[in-house]
């Protein structure tokens, strides 16, 4: 405990220090991991790697991509070496990606392997830019049982790790027009597109889906978009995980879960993002429906910014809480950072929020503290 509040301390004293020296931001944050209650030492820092990040071309700098692929291996060997009993254990990756471990099976949601303007540098030196190294992506296509991406771009689902899970002999779930993108390649007929669900889920390994056909929309009149599926995934102990990915107008997303909700559904864990800019917002009334934890994504996205400027990528930690704030009356918002996790306990009630947890890590071990 002592060594934990000394490195609080620091961070509170001294933070902007450390946005220069990744490892001290690293400890810092590891003594200060995800909880259900922000904490001012967790807030100070956060915002230390939000500055860090900030920096012009900081996702080409080696202490950067050293820390990224330093998280990614963290989610690989807890995903290798521990398995929740019960309920859901939820990781955090580059932007949207996010991997569910529950007792039965483990299940990634628009799982990319990092910056996506790298993807198509065949002759990129390993380690040498914001992506997962070759071994890191094939541990994780020995890992993940399903894989599934709510719409075609590039920071929702790539071909590298793609190809990897399909080769596998792994399930990868995309929209139709993810599939057609992709025809001609060799591992285009292992995608699997599941049908708009209402009153049936279908059944996918050890998972129930359903399934809402809907759109990331262009243009204000919505008369241009890219196909875009919310899944909802319920776990055989009876925990539902809801992403949007980039739906951006919420009338037919909010209509279809008030479907699911009278056909017995529920909602533990909200991943992705919960902002609306392209037509009605329906965060507060998803959020009154269902009082969920949400897990806000486009988690540190460097794609909406000019190469070599400084700013803010997108959905920094501050950006994400002055964001989203505001939109959640029931449920609790969090912002993980790159290989952090948050476990969730199975609900006590049909209706009742679960049991939510966290771990705090220690030199001599862990312990559970219960919110």
């Amino acid at each position: 405990m002592a060594r934990r509040l000394t490195a609080a301390m620091a961070l509170c004293m001294c933070w902007g220090t450390f946005a220069q020296d990744l490892n001290a931001v690293w400890q810092g944050i590891l003594a200060n991991p995800p909880a259900l209650k922000h904490t001012e030492a967790r807030h100070k820092a956060l915002e230390a790697l939000d500055e860090r990040l900030a920096q012009a071309d900081s996702e080409r700098a080696h202490d950067v991509i050293a820390y990224y692929q330093r998280a990614v291996n963290q989610t690989l060997d807890l995903l290798e070496s521990e398995h929740p009993a019960a309920g859901l254990r939820l990781f955090q990756l580059y932007s949207s990606s996010v991997i569910v471990q529950n007792p039965e099976t483990v299940f990634a949601i628009d799982l990319v392997s990092g910056l996506e303007e790298a993807a198509s540098d065949l002759d990129r030196e390993e380690g040498s830019k914001l992506r997962m190294t070759s071994n890191q992506i094939a541990r994780f296509a020995r890992l993940i049982d399903i894989s599934f991406h709510t719409h075609e771009h590039l920071d929702h689902i790539d071909a590298e790790i793609t190809k990897a899970l399909c080769e596998a002999g792994k399930t990868v779930v995309v929209t139709e027009s993810n599939r057609k993108y992709w025809q001609d390649e060799p591992w285009a007929n292992d995608l699997v597109v599941l049908q708009q669900t209402v009153a049936e889920p279908h059944s996918l390994g050890a998972l129930s889906v359903d399934v809402l056909h809907d759109f990331q929309w262009d243009t204000e009149d919505h008369s241009s978009g890219t196909p875009c599926n919310a899944y909802l995934i319920t776990t055989p102990g009876g925990m539902s995980v809801l992403t949007k990915g980039d739906i951006n107008c919420g009338l037919r997303l909010y209509g279809w879960l008030e479907i699911m909700a009278a056909n017995g559904r529920h909602v533990d864990l909200v991943t992705g993002s919960s902002i609306f800019w392209r037509g009605v917002n329906t965060a507060r009334e998803i959020d009154a429906l269902f009082s969920p934890v949400w897990a806000i994504g486009h988690v540190w996205e460097f794609t909406h910014r000019s190469a070599g400027k400084p700013g803010g990528a997108t959905g920094t930690y501050t950006t994400n809480l002055m964001l989203t704030r505001h939109n959640f009356l029931k449920g609790t918002p969090i912002v993980l950072s790159w290989g952090e996790y948050l476990d969730l306990g199975p609900r006590t009630e049909p209706g009742q929020a679960p049991d939510r947890t966290r771990h705090i890590r220690s030199k001599n071990g862990r312990q559970t503290v219960r919110n």
